[in-house]
């Protein structure tokens, strides 16, 4: 078996870590430390066979992400990314305490493992430890990626919804984000008069005024060029994936953004849109690239479905409109909170 995987048996913990996962300062160093937003308790294995315990023990000598206790009567602890079954992002939990049990792993994820990989008691388990992806390329999705723009989405659907009477929720906003479903027909009810006309009509009226609300409501990430650069310094190219319109790369140009990107694929420029692989097979194609060899970093399920159809690998990261359980559902190769955590992960090829 490879030395950075180690596998174990499912066993049931002792009830203790629900309450443990739910505490804001715990919860907050997963997810900055590991993308993950913990759904309460922890994941046990049992590592009955001595070369698994000799794995963990090699694993346990490493650096890890050290948590610091928040409070008193709590111990710091160390975490370590992995994934599940190849499949689940995860993250190990190890108390820095004095005879903590070599057979023993704890993990926590962001949705129920057994119930999503129908795992039972006593089952093997493979974990794999997270270790930086060697790549030539890195490309990214815009919206909710490099671009914080899920409030001007909300603003210019509220826009045109208010002349109807219709109202916008944050929450109907990212769940189309998230989904790549058609927003006003998830909005506007279904018994509506002329209803197709009306969906048109409000569609027609946002764009219109979304190159002014993004001007006003969207802006890029703070520290993003920062990101860029140092890939650049690393020799990796840089590639921008996005079903975005045109008008979008006006936010790019400030501080010479774009200009840090060596090509650039929007929804104008194929006829498929993601989850079809079609635009990051064309950036890969322009940038001379093999799959293998490159990344793709987004915010939604979709942009990890691409990422798996052109055979990259798939980095989705929190600053968009997927939570942390939903994306950890479609199996990315690694979850980050948002792109600087990009430069901790990525040499390269």
């Amino acid at each position: 078996m490879d030395l950075k995987t180690i596998e174990g048996r499912l066993v049931r913990g002792l009830g203790q870590a629900s309450d443990f996962t739910r505490i804001e300062w715990v919860r907050r160093q997963f997810i900055d430390l590991a993308g993950i937003d913990p759904y309460p308790g922890t994941v046990n294995l049992e590592l009955a066979k001595e070369g698994e315990r000799r794995r963990w023990v090699a694993w346990r000598a490493g650096r890890g992400e050290v948590m610091a206790p928040g409070a008193k009567g709590f111990c710091s602890a160390r975490c370590y990314p992995v994934r599940i079954n190849a499949r689940v992002p995860a993250a190990i939990v190890l108390p820095e305490v004095a005879d903590y049990p070599e057979e023993k792993i704890e993990m926590v994820a962001a949705l129920p493992v057994r119930e999503h990989l129908s795992l039972a008691e006593g089952d093997s388990v493979a974990i794999e430890l997270c270790a930086p992806f060697a790549a030539k390329a890195v490309m990214f999705d815009i919206d909710g990626t490099i671009v914080d723009s899920v409030g001007a989405y909300l603003e210019v659907a509220r826009i045109a919804a208010a002349p109807h009477g219709i109202e916008v929720s944050g929450e109907h906003v990212r769940r189309s984000l998230a989904t790549g479903s058609g927003f006003w027909k998830d909005v506007v009810p279904l018994d509506a008069p002329d209803r197709e006309a009306l969906i048109k009509s409000m569609s027609a009226h946002a764009q219109r005024e979304w190159p002014r609300v993004l001007r006003e409501h969207g802006r890029t990430f703070a520290g993003l060029a920062q990101t860029l650069d140092a890939l650049k310094r690393l020799g990796i190219a840089l590639g921008i994936v996005s079903g975005a319109r045109p008008e979008v790369l006006e936010l790019l140009r400030e501080d010479g953004i774009l200009e840090r990107f060596d090509t650039v694929i929007l929804g104008t420029d194929v006829a498929k849109r993601k989850p079809d692989p079609e635009g990051i097979l064309e950036c890969l194609r322009r940038l001379a690239i093999a799959p293998e060899e490159a990344i793709y970093v987004g915010d939604t399920a979709v942009d990890i479905q691409a990422s798996r159809a052109a055979g990259v690998r798939a980095v989705g990261v929190l600053t968009g409109a997927a939570d942390s359980a939903t994306l950890s559902a479609h199996w990315p190769d690694r979850l980050l909170p948002s792109h600087a955590g990009l430069t901790a992960i990525v040499e390269p090829a």
